[in-house]
């Protein structure tokens, strides 16, 4: 039975005309002038269509770009506020010591940030792509996880025999390459996911102005893995699930 909705739990996604609106990505069909009007697939699904003016300037054909989403659009969705952040950086316990967001981004940060671009529909980097593309976002990142483990895990069993020091050079290369590319992906993908997120929810940067996501990725990743499934989530009405690729039980709805 799926969980029924939550009226007091979720934050109106718009709530009223002046409200601050959730933006989504389209891509424009052809090239087409400023404030020409036509329908779209909201995040390249083509199962979700509106209809949005082409903003200031115009656009080319294919290129993607970011549209307010209709306050009259009734689709399922996960709702969250706009313009604010749901809570800060590190309230990361606000749902519990052993809450999913919190043990997934804590035990396999990669992990939960899959889970994040798989509810926004992105990439495997974090970022606006083609439906398919997303649709295969959460599989690349388990394989990305899984093989750069099995990578680390054979090459300290290779160098059991040796004593620290008189490990063969290729050995410590081939081990330190292999941990800068996936903490490289790690940090890229997650600094793009946030600025996403904050894209979409207009969500202004509050400290580090310029590189705010880039900081919080990089000195503390877990935190905001955990921040941005308590965001784009809705746990006051869908409970948490750690071995998902969306954080939540089957059959929940996307943020849009």
């Amino acid at each position: 039975m799926a969980p029924s909705s939550n009226q007091t739990g979720s934050a109106p996604l718009n709530p009223t005309d002046d409200a601050v609106p959730m933006l989504v990505h389209v891509t424009a069909p052809a090239t087409l002038p400023a404030g020409y009007t036509f329908e779209a697939e909201i995040n390249g699904n083509p199962d979700n269509i509106i209809t949005c003016e082409v903003p200031e300037g115009g656009v080319t054909e294919g290129q993607m770009f970011l549209a307010p989403l209709p306050v009259t659009y009734d689709g399922a969705r996960l709702r969250a506020p706009v313009g604010r952040w749901k809570d800060g950086l590190f309230g990361c316990f606000n749902y519990g010591i052993c809450h999913a967001s919190l043990c997934c981004s804590l035990w396999c940060t990669p992990i939960a940030m899959g889970q994040t671009i798989t509810r926004m529909n992105l990439t495997w980097l974090g970022e606006p792509g083609t439906w398919n593309q997303a649709q295969r976002a959460f599989q690349v990142i388990c394989v990305l996880v899984c093989c750069s483990t099995v990578y680390s895990i054979s090459l300290s069993i290779g160098s059991w025999p040796y004593e620290i020091g008189e490990r063969p050079t290729w050995l410590v290369v081939a081990k330190f390459l292999g941990a800068c590319l996936v903490t490289f992906w790690s940090v890229y993908s997650l600094c793009r996911t946030r600025e996403t997120v904050r894209a979409r929810y207009q969500i202004p940067e509050e400290n580090c102005t310029g590189c705010e996501d880039l900081c919080c990725s990089l000195w503390c990743s877990c935190c905001a893995a955990a921040q941005l499934l308590r965001h784009t989530g809705e746990y006051e009405t869908y409970p948490g699930v750690c071995c998902s690729s969306t954080g939540h039980p089957e059959g929940t709805p996307k943020t849009v």
